[in-house]
């Protein structure tokens, strides 16, 4: 007869924190807690190829570190921080470290592990390019206003411009024909008193 024994434990929510890594280095993993010698701390791991518990302090339970980890992983007594050493792209993922007092889980703390690509979006790389061009297309923005209001301007005073002319020619048409209306007038008169 073989009796499976599985454990649902409930621990209380916390923000992950992300480290990044570049490969063949060295990650230190810290839980975030004040562990006593009481507690039972427990390391767990969900990358892209397994999920499983790293370590775990209870007195019954053996210590013996997943296959792929071996010889890599090392931990403090109480296991407040593992180290991992030369990483690869295989142990990116999710690691969390559990502590319980008294069978509760009273605290969590998350980790992500994240590839370091010195020209991803993480980078420093990607953060300078994108405020360059961030700054570049403002500039594009600021010159294309100065010339639409700059050709806007031109508009308007080469309209006022052919407008004032137009107007000088109607007024010179004017006094021209006034002039000529007031000589055929004067004509007229000098005929009347020759008669």
């Amino acid at each position: 007869m073989i009796i499976k024994d599985y454990e649902l434990l409930v621990c209380p929510k916390s923000e992950p924190l992300t480290e990044f890594f570049s490969k063949r280095e060295e990650v230190v993993l810290r839980c975030n807690s004040d562990i006593t010698e009481s507690d039972r701390v427990v390391w767990y791991r969900k990358t892209g190829h397994v999920g499983n518990v790293i370590k775990d302090t209870e007195p019954y339970k053996q210590t013996k570190y997943p296959e792929d980890l071996g010889g890599r992983i090392n931990a403090s007594n109480p296991p407040y921080y593992l180290v991992l050493s030369n990483i690869s792209l295989a142990d990116s993922g999710e690691y969390w470290c559990a502590v319980y007092y008294r069978d509760v889980c009273v605290s969590v703390t998350k980790t992500v592990l994240v590839e370091w690509d010195p020209f991803g979006i993480n980078s420093t790389f990607y953060r300078v390019y994108s405020s360059l061009m961030a700054c570049a297309l403002l500039g594009m923005v600021c010159v294309l206003i100065t010339v639409n209001l700059k050709t806007r301007r031109r508009d308007q005073a080469s309209l006022k411009t052919r407008r004032t002319a137009a107007q000088r020619q109607r007024s010179s048409r004017v006094e021209e024909e006034e002039g000529e209306s007031d000589e055929g007038r004067g004509e007229k008169k000098e005929s009347e008193e020759e008669k």
